[in-house]
């Protein structure tokens, strides 16, 4: 069949997770086949449960109603395609930007790294090649002549941060709602947030960052200038984000809180930190123990007061005035309730 490839460069019509390869390959052959996916990936695919993936080229009001493909139409790579009318990112001229989904993880030489050993051409081509997106992406864009190019078209977007219409009752307060505002006037270490990519980028991280500054306030355990949080009650109290599923994910958001004062490491609890799927585990397996803890501390422009116990005292008393609107009205920076 002709070669389909996806709009962050996956081969779709070599994925073991598309419906392409589930005709191809025989159900008492697939149990097999998906433990050398898995070995040269470290992510096996599902079993024969569904038809599978039909490809993000797929319009929305086509894709099955599978809870699976909402991946599909949340994916900024497939929406930035969508938007900017181009088969997949090596059109785009921007290309390579920071804000795609496409990876460089799978390459031939990186792979053979991780295995200890040298990964053939045959097993490259059967195994790995429909997952080494930028490669992919890289070859595509070498056969392009200069007129298939397209530059993406732009988007704006400005975060809307009401008015203090009144002070907070003591300095520490203030404090800590002048950090708050620095983060939401940043671009959360984004670049190119005016492509349909980056905002979508943005948004996510937005969300994601002002739950976890929540968590920290809320859970967090405080003494003075440091603060730890455990990743179980982070994975009980995460809802409706989802958290970094690696170490790789976490730095990120580390590196964006060290621009803000904010350092923070892991402390890992467990060897086995890992699902066999590729996932961090938020708990020890078959305890309740956490598998890792946060470990969090301010540098010294943060330290004229106490920043965490400042959040902390500043949360619970927006969560004692505002009650169910406590986290909707701290992620707007809404602190009516407690102003004076």
């Amino acid at each position: 069949m002709e070669q389909i490839i996806s709009r962050c460069g996956n081969i779709c019509s070599e994925c073991p997770w598309s419906m392409f390869v589930r005709k191809k390959i025989a159900k008492e052959d697939w149990e097999e086949y998906s433990q050398q996916i898995k070995t040269y990936t470290g992510y096996k695919p599902v079993k024969f449960e569904w038809e599978g993936c039909v490809g993000c080229h797929t319009p929305n009001d086509e894709l099955p109603s599978h809870p699976f493909f909402n991946f599909l139409k949340k994916c900024r790579t497939r929406k930035c395609g969508q938007y900017n009318e181009i088969p997949n990112c090596a059109y785009c001229g921007r290309f390579p930007c920071a804000n795609t989904v496409a990876s460089d993880k799978f390459t031939k030489e990186k792979v053979s790294e991780k295995l200890g050993k040298e990964v053939s051409d045959e097993e490259y081509e059967r195994y790995i090649k429909m997952f080494d997106s930028m490669t992919n992406l890289n070859d595509i864009r070498s056969r392009l002549k200069d007129t298939q190019i397209k530059n993406p078209k732009l988007v704006t977007h400005k975060r809307e941060i009401p008015e203090l219409m009144g002070t907070f009752k003591n300095a520490s307060f203030k404090f800590v709602y002048d950090v708050l505002l620095a983060i939401a006037n940043s671009n959360l270490g984004i670049k190119g947030i005016d492509t349909v990519s980056g905002l979508e980028l943005y948004k996510e991280r937005e969300e994601f960052f002002w739950r976890f500054l929540w968590l920290i306030g809320i859970f967090g355990n405080v003494n003075k200038h440091e603060l730890n949080l455990d990743s179980g009650t982070l994975y009980d109290n995460r809802k409706p984000i989802s958290l970094p599923n690696n170490e790789e994910g976490w730095n990120i958001i580390f590196d964006i809180l060290s621009k803000f004062g904010i350092d923070t490491e892991l402390e890992i609890k467990t060897d086995k930190l890992y699902t066999p799927g590729g996932y961090m585990r938020a708990k020890i397996p078959k305890t309740n123990e956490p598998a890792y803890l946060l470990k969090m501390k301010t540098d010294p422009k943060l330290q004229k007061y106490p920043f965490f116990k400042g959040l902390n005292e500043m949360l619970l008393e927006l969560q004692k005035n505002s009650e169910k609107r406590a986290f909707s009205n701290f992620k707007k920076l809404n602190f009516t309730s407690i102003l004076e």
